[in-house]
């Protein structure tokens, strides 16, 4: 029976193939009827699909083709798309010397024939080659003249094309919130115009940025959104990029099973279409992934091939080739640009000719006027041209302190979310649970931690004072000092625990005069009897029982300095199966939003919990985050959110 269902299988996988070479038999053979024009789109499509499959040897023969028999029929504007396609081609094999020449020739024709599209593509395509020479300067330089002609023009992939490669200048520069701006203008540009393969580009990008935060299961989310659609394209040579950045994310994750068999996986892509930097990369990540499980043998097998393909894909006279080929196009053109500057002189002589008699003094008269006028003009500039140089360097100084606060900012994130549990620790203590966890900015105030001690499970969820940096660092400190309490002194009851984390913040931080503390909750939860004690500073824990709210009591006092200052309260209850235990800070009920722009407030958030409350957690997550994000509209979050859901 299971050979019967395998054989069922295999028919099912194979039948989309067959079609689809058919499909391609049916176009060579159109191709080979039609004529000029039809046959250059057939030509186009045939190479479309090649590439999109990996296969780029198949695609280039088939762009060959198409421009040796343009070129012959004079057909200019498809002559300039072949050569364009050729110049990607040959970018994606890594001969960025052919790549270059393609361009700057398809640029040659697309200018002097008013292509705007084609002389669009033409830049972004030469900025491209600059990106990965390093020169950002040149490649930006190209990238804004692509862009303006894309607007001018309303191309919506276009312009999505454009943010996106300036990304990715920002994103090797480590300039990650640039870099993240223009992947999501992109996004948000190619999801208006359904480009699918738009989409996965920007999707896989932003899924890199996040890996360099250190955020990795955001960076897995994205990455697996853009492989879905390489594999539904059959497009082997971007899906084997993406395994590679996916690898990186397993690695970081040091998940290294998971990270080789998906490394292995995109080299037997890369290796199908034959792309010698896909293999070079992957080849490296292999290296990384075997010598961090100790497998020296294979890490220097994999070091061995990576140090192979780089040796293929160096060409000592790439950059000056490169160079050769824009000065020759430069030549070219500005020898196009004389002749007809001469042409327009002969004419005007002629003119002026017949007519310098009657004009002789009216003539002296408008150049002496112009003398004066650029003499004002020439001082004025020189002044502006000083107070730009001030203001260049005042920005460039700006900006240099700006990167460098915001890139403490992302690391002291990656030390925070590593404080932070596990949410794999919450899930394998409590199996039914979730957790919705949105800071306002970079870092937060708001936090949970978790640990078990003796038999018992302790859960905090608490609002320090702030948000941004200043709140994370009374985060950690309040962190620090409820696992202080328990590991290191012993305590075990909730209250007890809130009152030692008190006087150590009265003894450090609040003997400076400033009342910064935290609100929040501690549980503390014995999973054979469902006892469940806890201590409640401000916020309370909320159980919904049987459809309805069961309201728990709290101290209004904050562990800190308040206004009233006594013993915290030990509270119990016996929880029963089935109850759903929601701990929460105040930052989805203050946040502003919905039709007149006001509070969410507790009581509708309370009456929301208990309309969702007989889904699976799963879906809760999902119900809170999306009815946030509709409340909040456009509007800017007003403070972090925090909220974690149990079953009991």
């Amino acid at each position: 029976m299971r050979t019967l269902v395998l054989k069922y299988i295999i028919l099912i996988f194979l039948i989309p193939h067959f079609l689809i070479s058919q499909n391609i038999d049916s176009l060579r053979l159109a191709s080979k009827n039609q004529q000029d024009t039809n046959l250059y789109k057939t030509i186009l499509k045939i190479g479309s699909y090649f590439y999109e499959s990996g296969e780029l040897d198949s695609a280039l023969n088939n762009y060959n083709r198409g421009f040796e028999n343009a070129k012959r029929t004079n057909n200019k504007i498809y002559a300039c798309n072949f050569l364009i396609k050729k110049g990607t081609i040959y970018r994606e094999k890594g001969i960025y010397e052919l790549s270059n020449k393609a361009l700057h020739d398809a640029l040659t024709i697309a200018e002097k024939n008013n292509f705007q599209q084609q002389t669009a593509n033409c830049y972004n395509g030469i900025a491209i080659i600059y990106t990965i020479q390093h020169d950002f300067i040149k490649a930006l330089e190209n990238y804004n003249k692509s862009l303006v002609i894309n607007k001018r023009i309303k191309s919506i992939t276009g312009e999505a094309s454009i943010y996106n490669n300036i990304g990715l200048i920002y994103l090797d520069q480590k300039n990650n919130t640039k870099a993240l701006k223009y992947f999501i203008k992109a996004l948000d540009l190619n999801k208006e115009a359904l480009n699918n393969y738009g989409i996965a580009t920007n999707s896989e990008n932003i899924g890199l940025i996040y890996d360099e935060l250190g955020n990795s299961v955001l960076a897995k989310s994205y990455l697996e959104r853009a492989l879905k659609i390489w594999y539904g394209n059959k497009d082997f040579y971007s899906a084997s990029i993406n395994l590679g950045y996916y690898g990186k994310a397993l690695i970081n994750e040091r998940q290294f099973k998971a990270a080789i068999d998906s490394l292995k996986k995109g080299l037997e892509f890369a290796s199908k279409v034959n792309s010698l930097s896909s293999k070079r990369d992957l080849a490296l990540y292999l290296n990384i992934a075997y010598e961090s499980i100790n497998d020296y043998k294979n890490a220097l097998f994999y070091y061995k091939t990576a140090i192979q393909f780089s040796d293929s894909l160096q060409n000592n006279n790439i950059t000056k080739e490169i160079t050769t080929t824009q000065l020759s196009y430069g030549f070219n053109k500005i020898k196009m640009q004389d002749s007809i500057k001469h042409q327009y002189e002969v004419q005007m002589k002629e003119k002026q000719l017949s007519t310098e008699k009657n004009y002789k003094y009216i003539i002296s008269s408008v150049l002496f006027l112009i003398l004066i006028l650029l003499f004002f003009v020439f001082k004025n500039y020189n002044e502006k041209k000083k107070a730009n140089i001030t203001i260049t360097l005042q920005k460039n100084i700006v900006e240099s302190k700006q990167k460098e606060i915001l890139d403490s900012i992302f690391y002291a994130k990656t030390i925070q979310t590593a404080l932070l549990t596990n949410e794999n620790f919450i899930i394998s203590n409590l199996k039914e649970s979730f957790i919705f966890f949105k800071p306002k900015d970079i870092v937060s105030g708001d936090f949970y931690w978790a640990s078990n001690y003796n038999n018992k499970l302790y859960l905090a969820v608490c609002d320090s004072t702030g948000h941004g940096v200043p709140g994370a660092f009374m985060s950690l400190l309040n962190m620090n000092y409820i696992r202080e309490a328990i590991k290191e002194k012993g305590i075990e009851k909730p209250n007890e625990i809130f009152d030692y984390v008190r006087s150590r913040l009265e003894n450090t931080i609040n003997k400076t005069g400033h009342k910064d503390g935290m609100d929040g909750i501690l549980i503390c939860f014995d999973k054979e009897t469902y006892k469940l004690d806890y201590a409640a500073a401000n916020n309370e824990p909320v159980i919904v029982r049987d459809k309805a709210i069961l309201q728990l009591d709290k101290d209004k006092m904050p562990v800190g300095i308040g206004e009233k200052k006594t013993n915290f309260t030990l509270f119990s209850l016996t929880a029963k199966k089935d109850d759903i235990l929601y701990l929460y800070t105040d930052g989805f009920s203050d946040q502003f939003g919905g039709q007149k722009g006001k509070k969410y407030k507790r009581k509708q958030l309370n009456e929301f919990l208990v309309s969702i409350h007989d889904d699976t957690l799963d879906n809760q997550k999902t119900a809170l985050e999306t009815s946030f994000s509709n409340w909040k509209g456009d509007l800017e979050q007003v403070d972090d959110v925090c909220i974690i859901g149990i079953k009991i």
